[in-house]
């Protein structure tokens, strides 16, 4: 027992190492790149010095420079400190609802293989895992919007964004998160659903399952006791590796909804302007994106990405016993 939590303890170290690397070599190139781009912008911060001294600033004084694309050139700390909040939330509920739907709805369709309905939600999720996030943002409002909607959905939509906290208006937090939660965890609900099926129905031939149904234990019980199992530590895998795409499916679906987080700025930083056109040079010199705010952005994405690559990894070093073996030897 103690080699085996002496063992789990390395590894867990060791990825956080690694993810430090990962976020500190994310954010080397985000600052690099524009300086080497454009040398006229950043004329005291050329060569390796420079560079250093730009992720001093942004790693120890939380200085990621301006964002000049927005009136009054507000810093892009303070930004980030306003909208953190709502991206972390945005990541657990997409997380939370993706794997926990995905895996349910994965035992119930394993269960009830032959069923219409089974086949029904099993093709849904192809669906939702084709279709981009920001397809289905916008069928939803198009849908559901009480201005604009088809069937128009109150509460849930406002026109106006809505920037709220879970303790001093709850109510307010969870209705503007709640449709972005569902649209940016669906597709992740249907690669879990996808794989739980898939492997569900590969375990139905092995021993132990044969020998539970031989004894008499029901189908269901069987899918849900004795094969669901298995499929555990696969999704968590299947998580960890994916978190680029749930990440990038947070930012779009925060642009559609206009989530008040700080990923929500991602278009404005790129140049695009509220009628889809994009901005030309500022007068002649530097492009219409704010250079300094797409590097906040990206070493945010890759915090994101790294600390649920590190849940995952936690995750499946709890759920399979082979695993923890195969890291103890």
């Amino acid at each position: 027992m103690l080699g085996e939590m002496g063992s789990l303890a390395k590894t867990l170290t060791l990825r956080t190492v690694q993810g430090f690397c990962v976020i500190g070599i994310t954010a080397a190139l985000a600052l690099a790149i524009p300086r080497w781009a454009y040398p006229g912008l950043y004329p005291d911060e050329q060569g390796w010095g420079g560079l250093a001294d730009a992720m001093g600033r942004a790693f120890f004084d939380f200085d990621f420079g301006v964002a000049c694309g927005w009136v009054g050139c507000p810093r892009v700390g303070d930004m980030w400190l306003r909208g953190y909040a709502a991206d972390v939330w945005m990541l657990f509920g997409t997380v939370a609802i993706g794997v926990g739907a995905g895996f349910a709805l994965g035992l119930w369709c394993a269960g009830r293989a032959d069923s219409r309905r089974a086949r029904v939600v099993e093709r849904a999720a192809v669906v939702l895992y084709c279709t981009p996030a920001y397809v289905i943002g916008l069928g939803v409002l198009l849908l559901f919007h009480p201005t604009f909607g088809t069937l128009p959905l109150p509460y849930f939509f406002d026109a106006a964004p809505i920037r709220a906290s879970p303790l001093s208006s709850p109510w307010d937090w969870f209705r503007s998160l709640l449709v972005p939660w569902l649209v940016a965890a669906a597709p992740l609900a249907a690669m879990c659903l996808r794989l739980v099926v898939a492997l569900l129905r590969e375990q139905e031939g092995t021993d132990h399952v044969r020998t539970a149904v031989a004894k008499g234990v029901p189908h269901k019980r069987v899918i849900r006791h004795h094969a669901g199992p298995f499929a555990r530590a696969a999704t968590a895998s299947l998580v960890g590796v994916s978190a680029p795409i749930v990440v990038l499916n947070l930012i779009l679906v925060e642009r559609v909804f206009a989530v008040q987080g700080f990923f929500v700025h991602t278009a404005k930083a790129t140049g695009r302007t509220g009628d889809g056109k994009q901005d030309g040079l500022r007068g002649g010199t530097a492009p219409s994106i704010d250079l300094e705010m797409l590097v906040g952005i990206a070493i945010w994405a890759s915090v994101f990405v790294v600390v649920l690559s590190f849940v995952m990894e936690f995750a499946l070093l709890r759920l399979d016993p082979r695993v923890r073996a195969a890291r103890h030897v």
